[in-house]
């Protein structure tokens, strides 16, 4: 088992150990259809260009269908939003949050689904030693706590992607929980799981990681009873 993100990423080629593999796209598309129908769910996505692709979608069905979390914090508006509500309407996972900074979008994604977006414009804050542009994590925080946490915003970064999450990481972190980060075949977001790394490991937590690679790279920090979730 690999215990520990630099496993994943590696000391000398993260990049290639977290590449993109187009070619299992489609073996993710068709679990994700497969299990879709065994649900009674329409497959109206488009997981497309910057959207949500398959293997992404897929992780968030099976961790529904896996574990039926209690409490879900989606970061980043699109088609995971509609996919963790859908889930949510089956009875397959408790409450769901998004965290969404364009209102706009918000506005868009939110008429069709049933959870609560709360929309925080970006502002900056100073993150492990740097200057990132990040949400006002203040409100995911009273909404919380959350034993999934799935991370696909803000808009990536060349340094630091996404690493306003670290705001979530300290005692109101369930003992079983799984955050995963989507885009990993990017420099900045291999930054920030090593920075995820360090906070886990700082709060004496036990945790085992995984990566799904397809058009998109995602991954899993999981604990506790939600660790099988590395194996997806």
């Amino acid at each position: 088992m690999k215990t520990a993100v630099r496993d994943l990423i590696g000391p000398r080629s993260p990049d290639a150990a977290l590449a993109a593999v187009p070619g299992m796209e489609s073996s993710y598309r068709h679990l994700f259809l497969r299990e879709l129908a065994r649900l009674g769910l329409e497959d109206d996505y488009f997981p497309v260009g910057g959207a949500a692709n398959y293997s992404l979608l897929y992780l968030i069905q099976r961790i529904a269908m896996s574990f039926r979390p209690r409490r879900v914090l989606d970061v980043g508006c699109g088609q995971t939003t509609r996919l963790w509500d859908r889930l949510r309407g089956k009875g397959l996972i408790g409450d769901v949050v998004t965290l969404e900074n364009d209102a706009g979008w918000a506005e868009q994604i939110g008429s069709g689904v049933d959870h609560a977006i709360l929309v925080s414009p970006l502002e900056s804050a100073v993150i492990a030693g740097g200057v990132v542009e990040t949400y006002d994590w203040g409100k995911a925080r009273a909404a919380g706590p959350f034993d999934v946490i799935g991370v696909d915003g803000p808009l990536g970064t060349a340094r630091r992607s996404r690493a306003g999450v670290l705001s979530m990481l300290d005692e109101q972190l369930p003992q079983d929980f799984i955050l995963f980060m989507d885009d990993c075949e990017r420099s900045g977001e291999q930054e920030t799981l090593g920075l995820i790394h360090d906070r886990l490991t700082a709060m004496g937590r036990d945790y085992a990681a995984g990566a799904i690679q397809a058009a998109k790279s995602q991954v899993v920090f999981a604990a506790g009873a939600y660790r099988g979730a590395v194996y997806f």
